[in-house]
């Protein structure tokens, strides 16, 4: 894992596009796995100011969500409302370039196998972008004794039903759906972002580089090509 300590946010946004940018370069059709929040927001903005300057850089790419809250009563706070305000619409992503979960499909476990298909004819994920979560989650990979290899509905702790994502919402959700960790670590590079309040346990537990199912974030150190990205301010 390389790991590169960052002033602040906007240094991480600047860094984090820049390795974006260069996989771009090696390849116009990557495909990319988003995660949502406040840590990758800066690498989004930042990418939507370089499709500004060259908009044939992103004619190609290819973007699949990470995961997605089960549950919620409007779009309001879905990662999917983030990523296409952030994300899908600034850089002009069409629609057969966008892979996302439908929460509202009648059976989870059925849209679950549908993602993992969708993977398996667009992947391998060339780059996978991960925040870290305050309990060390990847995605809705929560602590457990066992992590899930594959996409799957996952059971929320509490902390992360009090994500800044759903603050607002009326009906907190008490699970996501999310890729597994096998698909995540199938990633040809990982980008790792770490940002915000609340972290200093997550990250001191990740920085160890000792591996626990219970900080999953801490399963990367299996990866050989991750890029883990720390603002010593937040």
């Amino acid at each position: 894992m390389r790991i590169l300590n960052l002033k602040d946010t906007h240094e991480l946004g600047l860094k984090a596009s820049t390795i974006v940018k260069n996989e771009l370069l090696k390849n116009p059709k990557l495909l990319l796995c988003a995660a949502t929040g406040n840590s990758p927001l800066p690498l989004y903005q930042q990418l939507a100011e370089e499709f500004k300057r060259k908009t044939i850089l992103f004619q190609q790419i290819r973007v699949l969500t990470l995961d997605e809250w089960v549950g919620l009563s409007s779009p309001v706070g879905s990662c999917d409302s983030f990523l296409q305000e952030h994300f899908i619409k600034p850089l002009k992503i069409s629609k057969d370039r966008y892979f996302s979960f439908n929460t509202s499909a009648d059976n989870l476990t059925d849209e679950c196998l549908r993602m993992q298909e969708v993977l398996k004819k667009q992947g391998p994920l060339d780059l996978c972008i991960l925040g870290l979560g305050k309990n060390g989650h990847l995605g809705f990979n929560e602590p457990a004794a066992k992590l899930e290899p594959h996409c799957h509905v996952a059971n929320l702790t509490d902390q992360s039903q009090q994500h800044s994502m759903i603050e607002y919402s009326m009906n907190k959700p008490t699970q996501g759906i999310t890729l597994g960790i096998q698909d995540i670590l199938s990633s040809k590079r990982i980008l790792l972002l770490v940002s915000g309040t609340g972290k200093e346990e997550a990250k001191k537990q990740l920085l160890s580089g000792r591996i626990s199912s219970e900080w999953p974030a801490s399963i990367l150190w299996k990866h050989d090509n991750v890029d883990c990205l720390v603002t010593s301010n937040n």
